[in-house]
C-alpha cells in the first residue's frame, strides 16, 4: 500500500528534474577538462607575447650596455657586459660633435620648439575642423569629411614637388615658421579621432550655453574644448611623438637647422665612419629616452581615449 501511495504521489516534474540534474552533473564533469584547456591556451598566449616583448626590449638593453663601453672593450666582445662604465661617451657626444655648427643640445632645443609649437597648432586646427564638421549642419559638410579622409590616402611623394615650390616661392625654406605652417594641418589622424569624440558629445551643453547668451566661439573654447581634454592629451602625445621623430619635413625645409631626427642620422654616419660605435649607441640612447619617457607617462591616456574617441564615432 505504501508503494502505491508513493507511486500515486509522484509527479511528472520529478522525472524532468532528474534529467536536468543529470545534464548538470555531466557538465560539471566536463568543466575541469575545459579549465585545463583554457589554462594551456593562456600560457601559450603569454609565452608568445613574452617572446615578442623580449625581441623589442633586447636591442635597447644591448645598445645601452654597449654605449658605456670603451672602443677596445666593444670590439673585444660585443655581447659581454661592460667591465667599466664610460659615461664620457655621452658627454662627448653632447658637447663635442656638431652638424652644420649645431650641437646635439642645440638639436634638442630645435626639436622641442618644433614639436611643442607644431603639436599645439595641429591640435587647434584639427579640433576646430572636427568640431564644426561634426556639430554643425551646412552645405558641403559631407564633402569636407570625405576630403579629410581622401587627404590621408594621398601619398606624400605625390604632393611634395608642388609643396616645395610653394615654400620656396614664399621664402619659407630653412625657417622654423615654414615648418610649423606645414604641421598646422586640420585634417589627418588627429581630425578623425577628434571628430569621433565631438560627435558623441551631447549638444545639450551648447543649447544651455546659447540660452545664457554664449557665442559659438565661447561654446567651443569654454565648454566643448575643456570636455575634450582627455582626447586632446592622447592625440597630442601621439602627434608630438610623430613630430619628434619626423625626418622628411625637417631634412627638406630645415637643412641648416637640423632637428634631433635629422642631426642624429647625420651624426651616426660620421661616428660609424670613425668606428666610434659606443658613442654612436650613446647618441641613439639620448635620442630615444625623451620619447620613451613621454609614452610611458601617457600610455594609459593614449589607450583609453584613442579607442573611445575613434571607435564610437
Amino acid at each position: 500500500m505504501n508503494e502505491n501511495m508513493i507511486a500515486s504521489n509522484a509527479r511528472p516534474e520529478d522525472g524532468i528534474r532528474s534529467a536536468e540534474e543529470r545534464i548538470i552533473d555531466a557538465e560539471k564533469l566536463k568543466k575541469p577538462h575545459r579549465k585545463i584547456t583554457k589554462d594551456w591556451a593562456l600560457w601559450v598566449v603569454f609565452a608568445v607575447f613574452f617572446l615578442y616583448a623580449v625581441t623589442l626590449v633586447f636591442p635597447f638593453v644591448w645598445m645601452l650596455f654597449n654605449s658605456v663601453k670603451s672602443n677596445q672593450e666593444y670590439f673585444q666582445n660585443i655581447w659581454a657586459f661592460p667591465q667599466s662604465f664610460h659615461i664620457e661617451n655621452y658627454t662627448n657626444v653632447l658637447l663635442n660633435y656638431e652638424v652644420h655648427n649645431v650641437s646635439l643640445i642645440g638639436m634638442f632645443g630645435i626639436s622641442i620648439i618644433v614639436t611643442i609649437c607644431g603639436t599645439v597648432l595641429s591640435l587647434l586646427m584639427s579640433s576646430i575642423a572636427a568640431y564644426v564638421i561634426s556639430k554643425y549642419k551646412f552645405i558641403g559638410r559631407n564633402a569636407l569629411y570625405a576630403l579629410a579622409v581622401f587627404v590621408m590616402a594621398v601619398p606624400v611623394a605625390g604632393t611634395l614637388p608642388a609643396q616645395y615650390n610653394i615654400m620656396q616661392t614664399l621664402h619659407l625654406t630653412n625657417s622654423i615658421v615654414g615648418v610649423l605652417i606645414l604641421y598646422a594641418s586640420g585634417f589627418g589622424f588627429n581630425f578623425l579621432i577628434l571628430y569621433g569624440f565631438f560627435k558623441n558629445l551631447s549638444w545639450e551643453y551648447a543649447e544651455a550655453a546659447l540660452i545664457d547668451g554664449c557665442s559659438d566661439f565661447g561654446i567651443f573654447f569654454r565648454i566643448m574644448l575643456p570636455m575634450a581634454k582627455p582626447a586632446l592629451i592622447a592625440v597630442g602625445v601621439i602627434h608630438a611623438i610623430g613630430l619628434w621623430n619626423d625626418y622628411v619635413t625637417p631634412s627638406i625645409y630645415l637643412p641648416r637647422l637640423p632637428t634631433l631626427a635629422v642631426g642624429v642620422n647625420l651624426l651616426l654616419s660620421e661616428l660609424r665612419g670613425q668606428s666610434a660605435y659606443p658613442e654612436m649607441f650613446a647618441t641613439m640612447i639620448i635620442a630615444l629616452i625623451p620619447i620613451l619617457v613621454v609614452f610611458i607617462c601617457f600610455q594609459k591616456t593614449i589607450m583609453e581615449n584613442t579607442v573611445a574617441g575613434g571607435l564610437k564615432g
